[in-house]
């Protein structure tokens, strides 16, 4: 597979490089409470914002990537996933997913989507650590991290969408990366 993929394949998902025509999926996933969950807000997408974003290569640059993640099945789409380098990031990226159909929920979707994009950007860039942050009640991201080898670095208080939310940073380095077994033995 081609580093600038625009499509990438687990065992029951896609990984579909966004594209103006997956927008009204997307704004209205952003806009909307119950596609967000209890535990990430709104981040109310202006679609017209979006739409020069994509244009301009915004999420799809080397080290920033935003995915449409679509059921392979039928090619229904149940969310997003996209990391970046953060402002003064140096060698470490920001992951953030969202499982934005209820009732796809707690399908291990998240643990699959999670554990493959780690793998490819840990495998094709050269940067020191991922890292997610999550609100301080999502016990299922909790655990699903913990199984994917990150450490809780830090309980804070941290600004999602302009909301203080209390929660704890995570991270997987390159070293913990490579020696988990997890990632040694991966079949798919």
């Amino acid at each position: 597979m081609s580093f600038f993929s625009d499509k990438l394949f687990t065992r029951r998902l896609a990984l579909i490089k966004i594209k103006e025509s997956d927008l009204p999926v997307i704004v209205d996933w952003s806009q909307s409470e119950t596609a967000c969950g209890a535990y990430l807000s709104p981040e109310k997408y202006d679609m017209e914002k979006m739409r020069g974003q994509i244009r301009s290569g915004v999420f799809w640059k080397d080290l920033e990537k935003m995915f449409l993640v679509t059921l392979k099945q039928d090619g229904r789409p149940i969310g997003t996933i996209h990391y970046w380098q953060p402002t003064g990031g140096q060698n470490r990226v920001t992951m953030a997913l969202k499982v934005a159909l209820p009732e796809e929920r707690g399908k291990g979707y998240g643990t699959e989507i999670q554990k493959f994009l780690i793998m490819h950007i840990l495998e094709r860039h050269p940067v020191e650590a991922i890292e997610m942050y999550t609100d301080i009640n999502n016990r299922s991201q909790q655990r699903c991290l913990q199984k994917l080898g990150f450490e809780l670095i830090e309980s804070l208080i941290y600004a999602d969408q302009q909301k203080e939310r209390i929660g704890h940073l995570f991270r997987l380095t390159t070293e913990r990366y490579s020696s988990h077994p997890i990632y040694q033995f991966h079949y798919e």
